[in-house]
């Protein structure tokens, strides 16, 4: 028994000695291919960067456009019951209508390649590679930059719903809505966001105090002007009437939910997770503070008594200054 295993040593000890040699040379193999450089760890750290600014831009994208449920509430509480159901289909009709033109030609007028006055290319989000040049300084995908552009042409669109509400027709108002999100908002949006005159004049506009607010302002005003007071508002002397809203607590609801929703609006202008947004994050919520504030006592000197839709426009105002 001792002489056989003797015999069987050699055999045990080489077939060992394979084995481990076998295991060590797998072993250094793959070490040699994980071990990190210089190079590879600075792409997956730009990798993981993109990854988190393109979260971060979806997610302050889906606020901004919850905003659209805070349009819908102001606006049909602040109107008579009867056309509480026309602000809100025009307020869908916006988004939905939004969404197709602006992928059609809007986003292309807006940002791609083409001259001071407005982009020529990028229609149906054709990008050739240099088409987009505007938006190069962000890295996330062309379908989040679509996105979070989107709901601020579609913001631009709602503002002016509440200018025209009550006497408006459905389709006129949905023509003017589609007027606006493929062709007025991009060219105008061109000028300072995708390179245009206004751009190569020094102009900067951070999170769209002009190309988003002050736009959609100016198309309310017109309409405003051309459509003149809802019947009922003047009388024959040219003294005015109130014409209260039906619901207050339904307007204050969609004032939070626009304030919550701007906390998209604004800090999510800088398309990516960067230390920034807690600044501005802070600064968009001491805005609406101050302005409810103000309004509120602006409305007590005036009127002898604090104005809750006073308070709330405020809150708006303040929100549109920053």
């Amino acid at each position: 028994m001792m002489r056989r295993i003797k015999r069987l040593m050699p055999v045990v000890a080489l077939t060992l000695g394979l084995s481990a040699l076998t295991v060590l040379g797998s072993v250094t193999a793959c070490l040699a291919q994980d071990t990190p450089t210089v190079a590879s760890n600075a792409e997956a750290i730009q990798n993981h960067k993109v990854i988190v600014d393109t979260i971060w831009t979806l997610l302050a994208g889906v606020l901004v456009f919850f905003m659209q449920a805070g349009f819908a509430l102001v606006e049909t509480g602040l109107t008579r019951a009867k056309n509480a159901c026309n602000i809100l289909m025009k307020n869908l009709m916006d988004f939905c209508a939004g969404t197709v033109f602006y992928w059609v030609m809007g986003f292309g007028i807006m940002f791609g390649a083409g001259n001071a006055f407005m982009g020529t290319s990028g229609f149906f989000l054709n990008d050739s590679g240099e088409t987009f040049g505007s938006l190069a300084w962000s890295t996330v995908p062309l379908e989040c930059k679509y996105f979070f552009q989107l709901v601020f042409a579609a913001t631009a669109a709602t503002i002016v719903s509440g200018a025209m509400a009550e006497r408006t027709k459905f389709i006129s108002y949905f023509i003017y809505s589609i007027a606006i999100t493929a062709i007025i908002y991009p060219i105008s949006g061109h000028w300072i966001w995708g390179g245009g005159w206004l751009a190569s004049a020094g102009m900067w506009d951070f999170a769209g105090s002009t190309v988003v607010h002050s736009v959609g302002g100016w198309l309310a005003l017109v309409g405003a002007i051309v459509l003149g007071p809802r019947l009922g508002k003047y009388n024959p002397d040219g003294s005015s009437n109130a014409i209260p809203g039906h619901n207050l607590p339904l307007t204050a609801l969609g004032v939070f939910i626009l304030w919550f929703g701007w906390f998209g609006f604004n800090p999510g202008s800088t398309m990516g997770g960067v230390l920034d947004i807690a600044h501005i994050a802070t600064t968009t919520n001491m805005a609406a503070a101050a302005g409810a504030i103000a309004a509120m006592f602006t409305a007590w000197a005036l009127f002898r008594k604090p104005d809750l839709s006073m308070a709330l426009n405020g809150a708006l105002a303040g929100l549109v200054a920053v």
